[in-house]
């Protein structure tokens, strides 16, 4: 009995069954978008292709001017007791804090060159403001994307979020020396209504107009370093204008099938914020 169920008919009989199965297998609802994914790609291969990241200069939209800095900075930097007594005098009181504050936008695509959708995870976003190590500010700023039906969701970040990227990728660990809340986050709610186009089309891209605000505080301490020629210039009513180099980058985390969470990198990103 065990002899005849190695015999070639039987073999031949086995052979078929299983291509049955794998015919089976390959009409099932779950497996039509990894057939959809490997052979209607054209691609020839066996996973799928990292999507594509670019994102426009970081630029400034909401920014205190010069003769607001100014009268802040000015009883702060100026320490000869004399010339102080001139600052509200020539520059005004002090602003309010709220008048103080620092916003910028990006634009980020995220282009998906599959057949297939796919889910963007996370956004990380690094900036330096100024350059040398005695004026340079670092921060960075982790969201995760939201579903679509998720109303509470703000943007803070998941467990894990902006970890997991792959060699050579950036994630919110290489930036653990950041200044913490130089970017504190969205610059609005409104914003957030960005962060549920986390679904990437097939073929398709999103376009991800995202605004920042800088922390305060964090952002006039590092501007005060730099704050005293452009006062005295004030002083001696002299035309001012301030120029902060600024330099970008970051990583979008998406969900691959099959692969699994990957991050693709973009940047750098290069710009100078005027301040009139």
């Amino acid at each position: 009995m065990l002899k005849s169920l190695t015999t070639p008919s039987c073999s031949w009989l086995g052979k078929a069954l299983g291509l049955l199965l794998f015919a089976s297998l390959s009409v099932l609802p779950g497996c039509a978008v990894l057939n959809q994914l490997l052979v209607g790609s054209g691609q020839g291969g066996s996973r799928a292709l990292n999507p594509t990241v670019t994102a426009s200069p970081m630029q400034l939209v909401r920014t205190p001017s010069m003769q607001q800095l100014g009268a802040y900075y000015c009883p702060i930097v100026i320490e000869n007791q004399i010339a102080r007594l001139s600052c509200a005098i020539v520059l005004g009181s002090p602003p309010p804090r709220d008048r103080l504050v620092f916003e910028f936008g990006t634009t980020i695509t995220v282009a998906n060159p599959n057949n297939i959708p796919i889910p963007a995870l996370d956004v990380l976003l690094a900036l330096k403001l100024f350059q040398g190590q005695d004026t340079e500010g670092l921060g960075a700023v982790c969201l995760s994307m939201c579903g679509a039906n998720d109303p509470a969701c703000t943007g803070a970040p998941q467990p894990g979020a902006c970890t997991a990227g792959g060699p050579g990728i950036r994630t919110l660990n290489d930036f653990v020396s950041a200044v913490p809340g130089l970017i504190s986050g969205l610059a609005s709610g409104a914003a957030t209504q960005e962060l549920r186009k986390s679904q990437i089309a097939a073929r398709g891209d999103v376009k991800l107009n995202l605004t920042f605000a800088l922390g305060i505080d964090q952002a006039l301490r590092i501007i005060q370093k730099v704050a005293i020629r452009y006062v005295q210039d004030q002083l001696a009513k002299r035309a001012a204008a301030m120029e902060i180099p600024v330099s970008g980058e970051g990583t979008v985390f998406v969900q691959l099938p099959i692969v699994g969470r990957i991050g693709v990198g973009f940047g750098p990103l290069q710009t100078t914020w005027r301040i009139n």
